[in-house]
């Protein structure tokens, strides 16, 4: 008995562990995913992300934006001060300090900054998002994001990203 008690610990283990590497493949081909999506798809991911925390979010759209990609509100007609002014970068090249710069001297200068790259930050992006308390979230950290809000977020945004809940053994 205790024996064979051993190899179902070891099995287990060998179960989490190939769960371990496949959450990882499957957390890549998310990623990879959302990689795919065109800027303005991106933005719209953004926005559904916090429409599923939440807040009211409205994309500013195409054309200049002023370093602001999209404002998040709690009530549901935006009259109130944004709380949430969120960048969204999904470049080839990193995002650099003179973007962090321009999110936190853009309108509403009250508002809490939110800035989302694809590519990473600079370090000295870092380091001026780090002195004026702009959140920064790069794209593992928004895979991870995705994950964790997708059930909430309308179907339209569930769209550019498709996944499917799976059930594993405890």
């Amino acid at each position: 008995m205790r024996q064979y008690w051993l190899t179902m610990i070891h099995d287990r283990r060998a179960l989490l562990k190939y769960i371990w590497r496949e959450e990882d493949v499957v957390l890549n081909v998310i990623k990879d995913s959302i990689s795919k999506l065109d800027p303005w798809n991106m933005q719209k991911l953004i926005a559904g992300l916090l429409s599923a925390m939440g807040f009211q979010a409205v994309e500013k759209g195409k054309g200049p934006d002023g370093g602001v990609d999209v404002l998040a509100y709690h009530d549901i007609f935006g009259l109130e001060q944004p709380l949430i002014k969120a960048q969204v970068k999904h470049w080839k090249r990193k995002v650099s300090s003179k973007e962090v710069q321009q999110l936190t001297g853009a309108h509403p200068l009250e508002a809490r900054s939110l800035f989302f790259s694809t590519n990473g930050f600079t370090k000295n992006a870092l380091e001026v998002a780090n002195q004026a308390s702009v959140r920064i979230i790069e794209i593992d950290e928004l895979v991870e994001m995705v994950v964790e809000w997708y059930e909430e977020m309308p179907s339209e945004v569930k769209a550019l990203v498709l996944l499917q809940k799976m059930y594993v053994p405890k």
